[in-house]
C-alpha cells in the first residue's frame, strides 16, 4: 500500500511503504480493493507520487488526472504514471483496473541481480502517458498482471519467491517498453533521446529544487554547456536552460494548483529568494501570473 506523508507545503506525497513489502518493492491490487483500503475523501485529493505505476483499465469507462490533464480510461487503456508527478483519482467516474505499484528503488534490485542492459531498455523517460492496446495485447498485458498477482499473494518472504516475481515484474515491464516503442514508431517519432539528454533530464529531475544552472549540470555530467543543450534541442526542441526553466515551471504549477500555500512560499520553495522574481518567471513561462493561473484551477 502506498502511504502519504506531510509536506511544509500541504500537496500530499505517496511513497511505497509496506515493510513486509520492502524486499520485493511492488504491489499488486485492484482500484477496488485500493478504494476498499482507503477514505474516499483521501481518494479524492491530488497526491505526487515517488513511485511508478502502472494502470490497466479493465471495466468501465472514467478518466484520470495526471498533471493538470484528465486521461479517457476504457478496457485496454494503460496509464503509465511516473515519479515526481501528480494524479488525482476521479471517484465519480466508474471503471476498475489492475494496479501495479513500483518503488523506484526496486530498479535495480537489492540483490543487484538484474542485467543494467535489461534495465536502460526500458526507458522510462520516454514512455506516453497512456497507450490504447489492441484486444491481443491488452490480454497479454492482463496474463502478466495476473501471473504477478498470482505469485504475489503466495508470497511470504522467501528468497526463491523474491526472485520469481522480480523476473516477472521485469517481464512486464519489458512487454510495457515493447509496446510502447511500437506506439513511437507508429506516431512516426524519431529516436531522439540521446544518452547526453537522458543523464541530464535524470539529474535535473532529482537536483532542479536546488540546481538550476546549466553550468552546474554540465560540470556534474562532465559535458560542456554546449553539448547539453545541442541534446536538449535535438531530443525536444529547447535549451537546456529552457529546459530547467519549464520544469521549475511545471513544479510550480503543481504546488499552485494542488496547494494553499502562497505565492510567496511556493517561489520559496522553488529557490526565489524574492516573490517578484519568481512572479516574472512564471508569467514569462506560463504567460498568465501565479494568482491568475490558481484562480484558472
Amino acid at each position: 500500500m502506498p502511504s502519504s506523508k506531510d509536506n511544509a507545503l500541504p500537496l500530499r506525497n505517496i511513497n511505497f511503504n509496506n515493510p513486509r513489502l520492502r524486499g520485493l518493492g511492488l504491489e499488486p491490487m485492484t482500484l477496488s480493493e485500493l478504494k476498499r483500503k482507503v477514505s474516499a475523501d483521501f481518494m479524492v485529493k491530488p497526491e505526487r507520487v515517488h513511485l511508478y505505476m502502472l494502470i490497466l483499465v479493465t471495466a468501465g469507462q472514467g478518466r484520470h488526472r495526471i498533471d493538470f490533464e484528465d486521461w479517457p480510461m476504457a478496457p485496454g487503456t494503460l496509464v503509465c504514471v511516473r515519479p515526481g508527478q501528480v494524479q488525482q483519482w476521479l471517484t465519480h467516474h466508474h471503471y476498475d483496473a489492475d494496479i501495479v505499484l513500483i518503488a523506484p528503488d526496486a530498479l535495480p534490485y537489492h540483490s543487484g541481480q538484474q542485467l543494467p542492459q535489461q534495465l536502460s531498455l526500458l526507458r522510462f523517460d520516454e514512455w506516453h502517458t497512456l497507450l490504447s492496446l489492441s484486444p491481443d495485447d491488452a490480454a497479454q498485458l492482463g496474463a502478466e498482471f495476473t501471473r504477478l498477482r498470482h505469485d504475489f499473494e503466495q508470497f511470504d518472504g522467501d528468497e526463491l519467491d523474491a526472485a520469481l516475481i522480480r523476473h516477472e515484474l521485469m517481464s512486464l515491464l519489458l512487454r510495457v517498453a515493447r509496446l510502447q516503442r511500437r506506439q513511437q514508431q507508429l506516431d512516426h517519432e524519431p529516436e531522439r533521446h540521446s544518452l547526453t539528454y537522458r543523464l541530464f533530464r535524470q539529474a535535473l529531475e532529482r537536483q532542479f529544487l536546488q540546481q538550476r544552472q546549466v553550468q552546474y549540470y554540465a560540470q556534474s555530467l562532465g559535458y560542456s554547456e554546449s553539448t547539453l543543450s545541442r541534446a536538449c534541442l535535438a531530443a525536444e526542441g529547447r535549451s537546456a536552460k529552457q529546459v530547467i526553466d519549464r520544469r521549475t515551471a511545471l513544479e510550480a504549477q503543481r504546488l499552485l494548483a494542488h496547494s494553499t500555500a502562497s505565492v510567496a512560499e511556493v517561489g520559496h520553495q522553488l529557490g526565489f529568494s524574492e516573490t517578484t522574481n519568481f512572479i516574472k518567471f512564471f508569467r514569462r513561462l506560463i504567460g498568465v501570473t501565479p494568482k491568475a493561473f490558481r484562480q484558472q484551477k
